[in-house]
């Protein structure tokens, strides 16, 4: 599947901002309605932070990786 380039761009802060918002939501819940949901919301949060950190870290190490091929030619 095809993303425009802004899109592409800032897909690691949408996860950020899911990861984010996943873990409030989770506390939210957890405190609510009931551990389950503390635990849930929290580990799916702090995995899609996780996530979002590895896949701007991957993209950062390619960047560098072109950048260095583009100054030897």
């Amino acid at each position: 599947m095809w993303l425009p380039t802004p899109l592409y761009e800032k897909a690691p802060h949408y996860w950020l901002l899911l990861g984010l918002l996943l873990v409030v939501l989770g506390i939210y819940l957890g405190v609510e309605v009931g551990r389950f949901y503390l635990f849930l919301g929290v580990g799916s949060g702090i995995a899609s932070c996780a996530w979002s950190v590895r896949t701007y870290w991957q993209r950062s190490l390619r960047r560098e990786g072109e950048a260095e091929v583009a100054e030897q030619a």
